[in-house]
This record gives C-alpha cells, structure tokens and sequence, in this order.
C-alpha cells in the first residue's frame, strides 16, 4: 500500500464515514491530524498532496471546496474543506455520462504498454541508447558544414 493510499484510508475510515453515517455533507480537515494520526515523520507533503488529489477525492467520494492555509499548500496547518458526494460512486457515476475528456481520465492509460516494455525507465533508457542522429548514418559526402 502507497503512501497516499494510507491517507486515503484514514480519512475514509475516521472522516468520510462517520460523517456519512452522521447525514453530514461537508467535512474539514486538517493536514497536521492526518500527518499526527499516522505516525508520520516530516511527510506533511505527501499528506497535502494526497488530499488535494482528483483521485483520492473520487475514490472516497468528496469534493474539494476550499483549503485554507499559508500560500505553499505544505503545511501542518492546511485546512480541507470537503463536499461529501452521495457515495464514493457518485463521482465515478457523474464522470461517465461526461462527453469530454481531462487530463485525469487519461491517468495510468499506459501503464500496461510500459509494464510489458519492462517499465517505463527501462523502455525510455532504450530508446535513448538507440537514438542516432541522421548526421551519423548519412555522411556530407566530406563536406564541412
């Protein structure tokens, strides 16, 4: 389990549900409770990166409507503000009847191609080996440029 994962199912477990169990619609939350309830060390980061995700806020089903806190974002004292949708579902269901498509739809779309390539890393260092300049293959019949 990632990380970001973790967080997802923190604030899923300790926010998101008992809140819908409550009939609540909005929730807050601050970054610093996650990064303390964790146990984590020097991860706030990762903790505010994780909520302000389009992915997470569609798996658990939340809306972001407003964060507050100093400009960067990165702080223990970030403070979430969260639409509860319907049901985790919900957004999924609303993203299907869309007749465009973001930037998020396309996420992961090439993971399969890159995993069968041997990785992304693996597939890139490949193709830089074999990159060849046409100057090297296709000699100036000895002139100088």
């Amino acid at each position: 389990m990632t990380l970001s994962e973790e967080v997802q199912q923190y604030l899923n477990a300790n926010y998101v549900a008992p809140a819908r169990t409550r009939g609540q619609t909005n929730i807050e939350v601050k970054a610093g409770d996650i990064h303390c309830k964790l146990g984590w060390s020097r991860r706030v980061s990762l903790v505010c990166a994780a909520l302000s995700s389009k992915k997470l806020q569609r798996k658990v089903g939340l809306r972001l409507t407003e964060k507050e806190g100093p400009p960067s974002g990165q702080s223990p004292t970030v403070v979430f503000h969260f639409e509860i949708l319907n049901s985790p579902d919900s957004a999924a269901a609303s993203h299907a009847g869309k007749t465009t498509i973001d930037l998020m739809d396309l996420y992961g779309i090439g993971a399969e191609a890159f995993k069968q390539l041997g990785g992304g890393e693996a597939y890139l260092n490949r193709e830089r080996e074999e990159f060849r300049f046409p100057t090297e293959d296709y000699p100036f019949n000895g002139r100088k440029k």
